[in-house]
């Protein structure tokens, strides 16, 4: 079930980022227009909506947790995904000239952490 999750947050914030109109048409494209690929880790530092700091050995620091313990329980949750299954769920990024995240950045930080050199990715395309 957490891939509802994930897609309508994606969902939800490619609207609040003004990149899409509306849920609908946000949802449409999510749909109709993404592919899912292994996208390069080392990619993940251009991305916009993401914070390249966060690829580091200490990617939340005390001071710096938006998201407070949860931002670390999201982590320690996805690399025990990864340990397990060897991936985590897809992240959701949106190809619009540039390459900008949508959902994922603790699965990121994750996918990094594990040592990973890829991560899989729904790509939407809107060039």
């Amino acid at each position: 079930m957490e891939f509802i999750q994930d897609i309508k947050d994606s969902v939800e914030t490619s609207v609040n980022m003004k990149l899409f109109s509306s849920l609908k048409v946000s949802s449409y494209h999510h749909i109709f227009n993404s592919n899912l690929v292994q996208f390069p880790l080392s990619k993940c530092r251009e991305l916009h909506n993401f914070n390249p700091a966060r690829l580091s050995n200490e990617p939340y620091p005390k001071n710096d947790r938006p998201r407070g313990q949860k931002d670390l329980d999201s982590v320690v949750h996805h690399r025990r995904l990864i340990r397990k299954q060897g991936h985590t769920e897809p992240i959701w990024i949106l190809k619009k000239g540039d390459h900008i995240l949508l959902d994922g950045a603790h699965r990121i930080v994750a996918t990094y952490l594990e040592n990973k050199r890829t991560i899989l990715a729904y790509i939407i395309t809107m060039d």
